[in-house]
């Protein structure tokens, strides 16, 4: 493992991203989401540093590949109305962009006036769909990384800080 983000830049990016979000969304009427499992940690740790109060869930979905390529099955529905309001996704990284694209659609059918994406790490490598975060800590090229939400085989998701597996 070869350490890419201590938990000092994971603290001073996540404060500088919550002063982003405080003046952009002060007073509007906001809902955020997290995807779990690996999005959690960020959103945790990102909750707690803004000074405006969205209202806050989670879901929980799964991508299968091969012959189901791109189908999105929900196990955890949001428990709160999304109509009418912002709505910033929280996730761990984006990586090839099927899950996030699948999910932000189906909010914005839902009726949310917008639909923001928001997450720890932006990875170009895997890429197949033609979506971008509106907010992310780090941009990374390439690699496998765990930590800080993002797990190998539900290992290493705990961990504090951002590594390379490579």
């Amino acid at each position: 493992m070869k350490l890419l983000f201590d938990e000092n830049e994971i603290n001073k990016k996540t404060e500088n991203l919550a002063e982003t979000l405080n003046k952009n969304y002060k007073n509007k009427n906001t809902v955020m989401i997290y995807i779990e499992k690996g999005g959690k940690p960020f959103f945790e740790k990102l909750t707690s540093k803004l000074t405006f109060n969205p209202e806050k869930d989670s879901i929980r979905v799964k991508s299968y590949s091969g012959t189901q390529s791109g189908q999105l099955t929900w196990l955890k529905k949001p428990s709160i109305k999304v109509k009418d309001k912002i709505c910033i996704l929280v996730d761990d990284i984006l990586d090839t962009g099927q899950t996030i694209k699948k999910v932000k659609e189906f909010m914005l059918k839902e009726g949310a006036k917008e639909c923001k994406i928001c997450v720890a790490v932006n990875k170009h490598e895997r890429r197949v769909e033609k979506i971008e975060p509106d907010y992310y800590l780090f941009d990374l090229d390439k690699g496998f990384i765990i930590g800080f939400g993002m797990d190998y085989n539900e290992e290493y998701r705990e961990l504090p800080a951002i590594y390379s597996m490579d």
